[in-house]
């Protein structure tokens, strides 16, 4: 959730308000000990202000070719991910496994029906996931663009099944996170036991930055296939 930029200056004087209620004649160890919370306060506002800050440096855009679709078509749907911040950053890409949550990143899309629930399709798929390699992750430039779905990684299912059945609008969003455990991004490496990668593979992890980003939403309109 965004942070309220104005959040500490509210709880500090909050702290010191309940405090001259109490009475106006405060003990020092009561002083301190109401120091000390607002200290506290302070500190939890600062570090939920530096995390959305991070996810702030960038934006992520979900389109499609067209708004309006018969049912049985596929959209043609992108995502892209703009880092606005002024230095360049490495993001990984869709990996086997990420647009079902199997693993790192996660990069799932989210169809919902006119009254909000989720719209979904029966899948089965392998249980086996391909490793991670250094191919995966991108240099993506200040100000540049980044597709998680782009030539070499893999789509998500609703690309080639997309499970609309009913005519009908709906909502499209796109969820992109990151994680700062590189063992998060395993996919085969985890039934083989392995615990760490490459030193290349370390070395790009540690110029990725965590994220949880949330797309715009796109709205979509199906309307009955033609008799």
């Amino acid at each position: 959730m965004p942070a309220d930029a104005g959040m500490p200056s509210r709880l500090f004087s909050v702290a010191i308000g309940s405090a001259r209620l109490h009475s106006p004649l405060i003990c020092a160890a009561c002083t301190l000990r109401i120091m000390k919370t607002i200290v506290l306060t302070l500190l939890g506002s600062v570090v939920t202000f530096v995390a959305v800050a991070a996810d702030s440096a960038f934006d992520c855009i979900i389109t499609s070719d067209r708004t309006t679709y018969t049912v049985g078509q596929i959209p043609i749907i992108t995502v892209s991910i703009t880092n606005k911040s002024a230095k360049e950053v490495i993001l990984v890409g869709s990996l086997d496994g990420s647009d079902v949550g199997w693993r790192f990143p996660k990069c799932q899309l989210e169809i919902l029906d006119a009254a909000g629930k989720p719209v979904t399709a029966p899948m089965a798929r392998c249980g086996n996931m391909n490793v991670l390699r250094a191919a995966d992750f991108v240099a993506v430039p200040a100000r540049g663009t980044f597709n998680p779905f782009s030539t070499g990684f893999f789509a998500p299912y609703q690309f080639d099944q997309f499970p609309i059945t009913h005519a009908g609008d709906y909502t499209l969003r796109f969820y992109y996170s990151t994680s700062d455990r590189i063992q998060d991004y395993f996919g085969d490496e985890r039934m083989m036991g392995r615990t760490n990668t490459t030193p290349e593979i370390q070395r790009l992890f540690k110029r990725v930055p965590k994220l949880e980003l949330k797309s715009n939403e796109l709205k979509l309109k199906f309307t009955p296939k033609p008799k």
